[in-house]
């Protein structure tokens, strides 16, 4: 690792079991960054209207590997806005 802040970008799909699938990886790997780094995820879909239920989906699983990170984000609704 050489940067003080790596980033990872996760793509997810309309298939939530397939992204935890595929999200599985970074649950071994951002705890092991996070030792002596400070790491960024962004978490986004295809379609945005998705991605809160990617971040829905994936965040217990997150949360387990880094309690830190508390709950999960407020997600404003779109009418909220503006």
């Amino acid at each position: 690792m050489t940067a003080s802040h790596p980033m990872v970008r996760f793509i997810g799909s309309d298939n939530m079991a397939q992204n935890r699938e595929f999200f599985a990886a970074w649950l071994q790997k951002l705890p092991q960054w996070r030792q002596t780094t400070t790491p960024f995820l962004f978490l986004h879909t295809p379609d945005i209207a998705q991605a809160p239920e990617l971040v829905n989906t994936l965040w217990h699983d997150l949360r387990s590997v880094l309690p830190e990170i508390g709950t999960a984000p407020s997600i404003p609704q779109q009418s909220s806005l503006f």
